[in-house]
């Protein structure tokens, strides 16, 4: 008797685990491809230091945040599009190099997200990691960016050991 009740207890607990096979490797869609282009496009223009690249990647008025904690507390700061179009316009004397990888993107209708890990280099020296999280609307000419909020920290970094992109 307490066979037959451990067998389908068994079958239940590895249903609800890892005995389940994984979801399949999700190919992107057409849609999903082109929204990702345009934040590599980003991440390419910062790299190549051209913020006349990135201005027709963004809608007219975006929002732009970056999240980070201190002290056991989170903090939140908005940015201006011509303050980052400043920043990436103004010659550095080192390449900007944004790696990005494990993009999780959503379209419904004209409205998609997009999340991806990254880690921000200064030339070859390590800076940041974190999250990149993108809104966009689809326009005549094509997906712009309406928000874009990012997380940042230096600890805790896991880097992929797969394909990711990297600026050339």
């Amino acid at each position: 008797m307490i066979k037959l009740l451990l067998f389908p207890a068994a079958i239940l607990i590895c249903m609800m685990s890892s005995c389940s096979s994984p979801e399949p490797n999700k190919t992107m869609s057409a849609e999903e491809m082109k929204v990702r282009q345009v934040i590599l496009n980003l991440f390419q223009a910062m790299y190549d230091g051209d913020s006349s690249a990135i201005r027709p990647l963004f809608d007219d008025s975006p929002l732009l945040y970056t999240i980070y904690e201190r002290n056991d507390s989170t903090f939140k700061v908005e940015g201006g599009l011509n303050q980052f179009l400043q920043s990436v316009g103004t010659p550095h004397q080192v390449k900007w190099i944004e790696k990005s990888w494990d993009y999780k993107i959503s379209i419904d209708g004209g409205l998609a997200q997009a999340w991806c890990q990254y880690a921000f280099f200064a030339g070859e020296r390590f800076s940041h990691c974190g999250v990149d999280a993108f809104q966009l609307v689809k326009s005549p000419q094509g997906w712009r960016i309406f928000t874009l909020a990012d997380t940042r920290r230096k600890d805790g970094c896991l880097f992929p050991t797969g394909k990711f992109f990297e600026p050339e």
